[in-house]
Formats: C-alpha cells, sequence, structure tokens
C-alpha cells in the first residue's frame, strides 16, 4: 500500500528546486532512486530511455521522505513516487518509479484504471504510463485523516459537510462504474483535499492511490468511507457532533445496508439526507 503525503510546495518550478535535467541523471547518485531499492546499471540505462520515450524533462529530487539523501515525495510497497516535469511546461507533475523488487511488472494496468476514474471525474489526471513510470497530475493538498485531527469547532461545519458530500459523492460514482478502489476502509490516507493557488484549502477531494483497485468485483467505495465517517474511530463523534447528526448507529447501519443491497441513486439520496450532506 503507498503511503505519501504532498509538501508544501508550488506547483510551478522554481529556481531553488533540486532538479535534474534528464541528461544528467546519474547511475551512481540518482539511480538509488530510479532503481528502488538497488543500482542496477543496465536497469538504469532502460528507465533513464523510458522517461526521455514519457518526455520527462526535470526529476526534482525534494520531498518529505528520503532515499539515501535525495527527498521523493513518498516510498510504497509497489513505487517510489517522485516530482518532475514534463517538456514543454514547467508545472509539477507527480512520477510514480516502480520499485525494482516489486510484485507486479508494469505499471501500465494502474494507468488504465486510474483513466477509468478519470473518465467520471475522479482521481488525479494520468498523464502516461511504461512498464517503470506512471506520470499524473500532481496534487496540493493535505490528507483528509490530517485535516480531521485538527477539526475541533463548528466554525468549519458548512466546509465539513461539503467535504463529506464531495467524498461520498466521488465515492458513489466509483461504485456505479464497478471500480472498487480496494483500500477505502482506511481512507485517512487516501483522500486528499485540494488546496487552490494561494494553497488556501478547498472544499474538494481527489482519491487518490489505485494500486489495488479492481473491477468485476463487489464494490465497497461508498460503503467504506461512509463508515469511517460515521460508524467508529476517532473522528466519528466529532463529526456527527459538528453535524448535529443524532447519536447511535441504527440507522445509519440500516441505510448502508439498503445502499449495498441496491447502490441506486435513491438509496443515495437517503443516506446524504440522513447525514445533512
Amino acid at each position: 500500500m503507498l503511503k505519501f503525503e504532498f509538501p508544501a510546495t508550488s506547483k510551478t518550478l522554481s529556481d531553488e528546486s533540486p532538479s535534474v535535467p534528464i541528461s544528467k541523471l546519474k547511475p551512481q547518485t540518482h539511480g538509488q532512486v530510479l532503481c528502488y531499492p538497488g543500482k542496477d546499471l543496465g536497469t538504469f540505462s532502460q528507465r533513464s530511455k523510458q522517461l526521455k520515450e514519457m518526455g520527462v524533462k526535470d526529476i526534482i529530487f525534494e520531498g518529505s521522505s528520503k532515499v539515501g539523501n535525495l527527498g521523493v515525495i513518498g516510498k510504497g510497497c509497489v513505487s517510489v513516487v517522485l516530482k518532475a516535469t514534463l517538456k514543454g511546461s514547467d508545472d509539477i507533475i507527480a512520477l510514480k518509479c516502480r520499485r525494482v523488487d516489486a510484485n507486479r511488472p508494469t505499471m501500465k494496468r494502474d494507468f488504465e484504471l486510474q483513466k477509468l476514474a478519470n473518465s467520471f471525474g475522479v482521481g488525479p489526471k494520468a498523464i502516461s504510463a511504461t512498464d517503470d513510470f506512471f506520470a499524473m497530475e500532481f496534487v496540493d493538498s493535505i490528507k483528509i485523516g490530517k485535516w480531521l485531527e485538527k477539526l475541533k469547532t463548528r466554525s468549519s461545519k458548512k466546509f465539513l459537510r461539503k467535504l463529506i458530500r464531495d467524498s461520498l459523492t466521488q465515492c458513489f460514482l466509483l461504485d456505479q462504474h464497478g471500480l472498487d478502489h480496494g483500500e477505502l476502509s482506511n481512507p485517512t490516507k487516501h483522500i486528499l483535499i485540494r488546496r487552490d493557488e494561494s494553497r488556501n484549502l478547498l472544499p474538494k477531494v481527489v482519491i487518490i492511490d489505485y494500486e489495488s483497485a479492481g473491477i468485476g468485483r463487489k464494490v465497497s467505495n461508498l460503503t467504506s468511507v461512509a463508515s469511517f465517517f460515521f460508524l467508529g474511530g476517532w473522528q466519528t463523534d466529532k463529526i456527527k457532533r459538528i453535524l448535529a447528526i443524532p447519536k447511535g448507529k441504527a440507522k445509519m447501519i440500516a441505510l448502508l445496508k439498503k445502499y449495498k443491497k441496491r447502490p441506486s441513486p435513491e438509496s443515495f439520496k437517503k443516506l446524504m439526507a440522513y447525514v445533512r450532506c
């Protein structure tokens, strides 16, 4: 499971950014990241070629995680996530680099599933992919779990209501299109709250990380996230108090059972009405 957080940053490249042009990448220095967790020179050459074919201009070695002394956005069991730019633009993108020891041979499946989510307005925009790389939209954001930890007063009631509405609506869209995310039972790190150009938080979310996603299986996106918000954990009492939702679980469980049995627009609307979103 990939766990990462986008650091505070501008969405365009600045002169101070630790960026390296593709032509200047060195196996001895940058191979520890591009060929993580090794430095196989043959692999490095192949991967450098893929980056050129994708039109990657620069790799930006900055982020809250480290591989050696190089910064990255994050590390997971499948990939290392980097910031990069493409030819013809200074806009920063997110670039997943497949780990050499990953349990899958290509990043193309993840790309196709995220592209499917994009087709109905969910997920970061998928740009391109090769066997070893997956380029996508960079989302300046904060994890929803971190935001909820700091939520204390009813002054955020309007924002919270919109945030939950957007989260559950996107989950409903995933359900309606038969795409099961696979990791939303704990959405704290998979749902991000977007920021605007001035880095102010928006009541809009983006659902990331489709590595465990699948189609053709029973979907549980909305039920998973609604259960997280309203049926248990440290955040539930806080959310119910702020939104003035009645205490107790029976009504919510009944609504989720009806939705699970028949995930229709009607059952979705009833659930949203009950949680006042």
